[in-house]
């Protein structure tokens, strides 16, 4: 019995290791990028090679110290399963303004690449230079917001 409690616990350790190296990598891949054609600086690349690197060291770590044997371990593989799935189902719940966790996250992410990246979108005739020209951001990415009544219209006259 306490054979399987330890082979959960480390199947959710090398899950969460797991999590954090793709994620990392993601990361690394976006600065990167930005960081070629300067849209981001290199606080966000190196944030995301540290936590590569500390991912990848922690996830060999585990690799290096548990036993063969556990890895074929039924007990192992559903704590592997045990991050992803707490992160769904915390996707499901409800952030202070009504909206779930899970989207909102899709859409900062997404907002994140799209300033870090700089996405630049062609016109049928080529460059149309809509990389020159100023972006109006909506009232509400300007900042967080809290404040009831912006969520029940959009934003309308909020500074």
């Amino acid at each position: 019995m306490v054979d399987t409690g330890v082979s959960f616990g480390v199947g959710l350790l090398m899950g969460g290791l797991g999590l954090m190296f793709a994620w990392g990598l993601l990361w690394f891949v976006v600065g990167a990028i930005g960081l070629a054609r300067g849209t981001s600086g290199w606080a966000i690349f190196m944030s995301s090679v540290s936590s590569t690197t500390i991912a990848a060291l922690s996830l060999t770590g585990v690799f290096w110290a548990i036993d063969a044997a556990r890895l074929g371990s039924s007990a192992l593989h559903l704590g592997l399963a045990g991050f992803p799935m707490a992160l769904l189902v915390a996707a499901a719940c409800r952030l202070e303004d009504g909206r779930r966790i899970g989207p909102a996250f899709v859409e900062g992410s997404v907002l994140m690449f799209q300033q870090l990246l700089g996405p630049h979108q062609e016109e049928a005739g080529g460059c149309g230079h809509c990389h020159e020209q100023p972006v109006e951001e909506h009232p509400c990415q300007q900042k967080p917001c809290f404040e009831q009544s912006c969520h029940e219209k959009p934003c309308e006259g909020k500074p």
